[in-house]
């Protein structure tokens, strides 16, 4: 039964697999989309053209919307590669691409979270009206608050933590020679 329990983490590679295609399908139509709304910009300038293309968005704003597109498909492979090192086995990789524990993975889904929905929210500026960039702006701020609190207690409850085991480890190293100084004592009367 172990065995067979062993064997089953093996199931997260389902999981990794879609996460990586939809990261890829992300970053090529993201690419291929980025490209072709550069060369149109490009096209348009040396035809001298006022308006960059025909849509009602600034080209700008498009830029953003396709580096939110690429942030989400940063989230999904950071997901993917997490899964893997934690379930399987280990990569080698840059040292902020290491994952561990489930806490460094969901520390960094999170900080890739809160950029995700800053820059969600810089493509919504352009795009709408004042009434409604305020209400988008909250309910845009009241997750990235709750986040970076919920990171803040981790980090705060982890290093309260270590700090504790330290105390202990220092409190055990003392004991010990206590006890040797003791034992040295009552050896020498």
């Amino acid at each position: 039964m172990p065995r067979f329990i062993g064997w089953t983490r093996y199931l997260i590679i389902v999981p990794i697999i879609g996460l990586l295609l939809a990261a890829a399908a992300l970053f090529i139509f993201g690419g291929i989309g980025l490209i072709g709304t550069i060369f149109e910009g490009i096209l348009h300038i040396f035809q001298g053209s006022a308006e960059a293309h025909g849509e009602a968005l600034p080209v700008e704003v498009e830029i953003v919307e396709y580096v939110h597109r690429f942030l989400i498909g940063t989230v999904l492979f950071i997901t993917a590669v997490g899964f893997y090192q934690l379930f399987i086995a280990e990569i080698k990789f840059p040292t902020w691409l290491q994952i561990d524990s489930t806490e460094e993975l969901e520390t960094n889904l999170i900080g890739v979270t809160v950029v995700v929905l800053a820059v969600h929210f810089m493509g919504v500026v352009f795009t709408h009206e004042a009434e409604e960039l305020m209400s988008f702006g909250i309910g845009i701020a009241l997750p990235i608050a709750a986040l970076s609190l919920f990171i803040g207690l981790r980090t705060w409850s982890t290093s309260k933590a270590k700090k504790s085991e330290r105390e202990i480890e220092l409190l055990d190293e003392h004991a010990e020679e206590f006890i040797e100084a003791k034992q040295r004592n009552i050896e020498t009367e």
